[in-house]
């Protein structure tokens, strides 16, 4: 690939891509993303229902130091979403249609998901309390992780040192295209409930998952092609039907 022989992660490259998978396969990653970020929605909507909306105010979420909060509030679920996106994306990349849902959802490794999606909120959270620049920093050398778990078949703590492996040397590349990302669609979501800020807590729930439901497939699909592109600038990513074979020939 382009970016491959550049030496660099190529941002129109993964826009690209991951344009192409939502297009081609959004019938699947937006009611997945729905029904996984359900619980999310739900605590967002009993939040702002109880009116700590205000630290979410339309001033509040244009600023950087907001944004990123909101990223670190919301970072739970998109761990174990971003391996579904990957399954998408390969299959995509390999030509072949996804294999029906019962079949993928066999072949993830929930537990180990779950695990990693609590390390790493927990880790980037730290890091936006001790400071805004310790959250960034966690966040963008963990950006890969759960997709690198799901496609390598990795434990947890092979998943982490291989993100921090893949992202070291482009860490700042990483950061505009993958961190940017989530932030940006984190802020969108908030942008699309402030109209409703008002409105009941089961209002404020629905408003919140059809907004995830339409915005986090962009984040899974943007982190998943991050680590294959990584994968590839190092020479490691398989050819892309043997990566789609690998992904349901193995399960928890």
């Amino acid at each position: 690939m382009t970016a491959a022989k550049e030496g660099r992660l190529s941002a129109r490259s993964i826009f690209s891509e991951m344009w192409l998978v939502y297009r081609r396969h959004w019938r699947f990653l937006v009611p997945a993303a729905v029904v996984i970020l359900i619980p999310q929605a739900v605590t967002d909507g009993i939040l702002e229902g109880f009116h700590v909306e205000h630290i979410r105010s339309l001033v509040d979420v244009a600023t950087l130091g907001v944004a990123v909060l909101t990223a670190a509030v919301n970072l739970m679920g998109q761990v174990v979403y971003s391996g579904l996106t990957a399954a998408a994306v390969v299959d995509w990349r390999a030509g072949r249609p996804l294999p029906p849902t019962a079949v993928l959802i066999r072949t993830m490794p929930i537990g180990r998901l779950i695990v990693l999606d609590i390390v790493v909120t927990l880790a980037v959270a730290v890091g936006f309390v001790l400071l805004i620049i310790p959250g960034l920093i966690v966040l963008t050398y963990l950006a890969p992780s759960a997709p690198v778990l799901k496609l390598e078949h990795l434990t947890v703590r092979q998943a982490i040192r291989r993100s921090v492996q893949l992202v070291r040397g482009r860490a700042r590349q990483v950061f505009v295209i993958g961190v940017g990302v989530v932030l940006l669609t984190e802020l969108a979501v908030q942008l699309v409930a402030l109209p409703f800020n008002d409105a009941s807590v089961g209002v404020l729930a629905g408003v919140n998952l059809i907004a995830e439901g339409i915005f986090q497939p962009i984040e899974g699909l943007a982190l998943a092609l991050i680590a294959i592109h990584l994968l590839e600038l190092h020479g490691e990513a398989p050819a892309p039907d043997v990566m789609a074979r690998a992904l349901v020939a193995q399960h928890d």
